[in-house]
């Protein structure tokens, strides 16, 4: 169920980051793309990482093959929680970044006129 949760949030963020990134100038395959990267790599890459890790520990510490899954199991749930909403967080710093509307260049806006000069009546 926290899968598929982090699943839809992550195909609804890339969405909205690339409307976003179109409406505000930026570049909207890029940003999506980021916001997939970093959805993708904490959703799933980095708890499947700290598992692998967390196993090895267990297995290199003389922990029974047939017990690992069962003193793992808790740890994992909160990972895999965690990486979830870490995600969400960086999807959504993302999208705060990308909603910001972009400054024109205060060196391409054209300089005030020069003061009026008033004819004092010599």
């Amino acid at each position: 169920m926290l899968t598929i949760i982090g699943i839809v949030a992550l195909v609804v963020f890339t969405i909205q980051v690339y409307k976003t990134a179109a409406g505000t100038g930026r570049n909207a395959a890029a940003w999506a793309a980021i916001t997939a990267v970093i959805g993708i790599s904490i959703q799933f890459v980095f708890p499947v990482i700290i598992g692998i890790a967390i196993g090895i520990y267990y297995a290199a510490t003389g922990t029974p093959v047939d017990r690992i899954e069962i003193e793992m199991f808790g740890l994992l749930t909160i990972i895999s929680i965690l990486g979830i909403v870490l995600s969400l967080v960086g999807m959504w710093l993302v999208t705060k970044h990308v909603s910001k509307v972009i400054d024109d260049d205060p060196r391409a806006v054209a300089p005030p006129p020069p003061p009026p000069t008033f004819d004092q009546g010599s």
